[in-house]
């Protein structure tokens, strides 16, 4: 493999997603499908939501080969484990962890039917990862909505060699992910070895109008946020104090608004955690998709390198180059290494 020598660390990029033909219609009325259009682009289709097949770089390169065969490049490679190798060969990217679409959670559908959408899902993920196990990993997903059965097919996906568990994060069939239903689980994925990889998905999806302009640009650090900040508020981090959780898109807003939380984290009779919130930090990592360097190093200073993972949401439409990210930061050699796969190998076990 290549970077596995003693000078030069593993590359590992934590955070791109797949979007895989074996789910197509496994959702009932809500898809998900694919929609081609007569001008070469195409749309996936999840309920009423429709998202464009394509990306920041995507947009130029239709420019010099056409339409058609810049959406069908995309969209092969959101599946085709062959088309990510090659790329990661020519990107100099060693291991990928890859999981489900996040806007394909459907944590408010039947529960029968989000059992066999999620298991049609995690045995696709598997699937792709054994083409080449020494350069993929999956992290699976659970139908929520009913817990039992996800702790049945949490066992199973352990059996699969699932290195995390992706989790939606918001409107989980009635609960949220701070809700006292779910710690059982997560001792159970604790116990396991993996860690949670918390993702946001368009409030869209539930029924919330989509605002016009911001959207997904602004509800998803909103979501990360409020996600890790309920998880520590909650008592959850401290019924499972062994339970890893990574947050996607740099943590959100919670690094740069973190002394405002625990400011009124002791004037709110309601929060049950039960140490200063900063001592819970040891146990939350994040990606450093973040757009702004001063930001981004902000992060690094804050939680150390020892929590900060790269992860870029590769292939999807606010992807950039997490390496790249990473060395525009000129941080000490071992905190470096330790970004760019260190802690990743550490907490996914690879």
């Amino acid at each position: 493999m290549v970077g596995t020598s003693s000078d030069k660390p593993r590359r590992i990029n934590i955070h791109s997603h797949l979007i895989l033909p074996t789910v197509f219609g496994k959702a009932g009325d809500l898809g998900p499908e694919l929609i081609w259009y007569e001008d070469g682009g195409a749309s996936m289709r999840i309920g009423t939501r429709f998202t464009k097949m394509a990306t920041i770089d995507s947009l130029e390169e239709a420019k010099i080969i056409g339409k058609r065969a810049m959406t069908e490049k995309v969209v092969k490679g959101t599946y085709d484990p062959h088309v990510r190798l090659a790329e990661m060969d020519e990107k100099g990217i060693d291991v990928l962890g890859v999981s489900l679409n996040a806007q394909m959670y459907f944590y408010n559908i039947e529960a029968r039917l989000a059992c066999a959408f999620h298991a049609a899902a995690n045995d696709g993920l598997a699937e792709y990862c054994a083409v080449a196990p020494d350069r993929f990993f999956f992290m699976a997903t659970l139908p929520l909505q009913d817990i039992d059965a996800s702790k049945v097919e949490l066992d199973r996906v352990i059996a699969l060699g699932a290195r995390g568990i992706h989790l939606g994060a918001h409107s989980i069939g009635g609960r949220e992910l701070y809700d006292e239903d779910f710690w059982p689980l997560y001792a159970r994925i604790a116990e396991a070895g993996l860690p949670i990889f918390i993702h946001p998905y368009p409030f869209e999806l539930v029924g919330v109008p989509p605002t016009r302009f911001a959207g997904p640009m602004l509800e998803f650090p909103y979501q990360s946020s409020m996600a890790a900040a309920n998880l520590m508020l909650s008592g959850a981090l401290d019924a499972v104090p062994t339970l890893n959780v990574c947050i996607s898109h740099g943590g959100g807003f919670l690094p740069y608004q973190f002394g405002r939380i625990e400011t009124f984290a002791k004037l709110n009779p309601a929060v049950r955690a039960k140490k200063p919130l900063r001592e819970y930090l040891p146990q939350l990592y994040f990606d450093n998709l973040i757009h702004e360097p001063t930001a981004r190093k902000y992060l690094v200073d804050w939680t150390g390198a020892a929590n900060v993972l790269v992860g870029d949401n590769y292939g999807g439409m606010d992807s950039a180059d997490g390496f790249a990210y990473l060395e525009e930061l000129g941080l000490a050699d071992e905190d470096a290494r330790a970004i760019c796969g260190g802690n990743a190998a550490r907490i996914f076990r690879l």
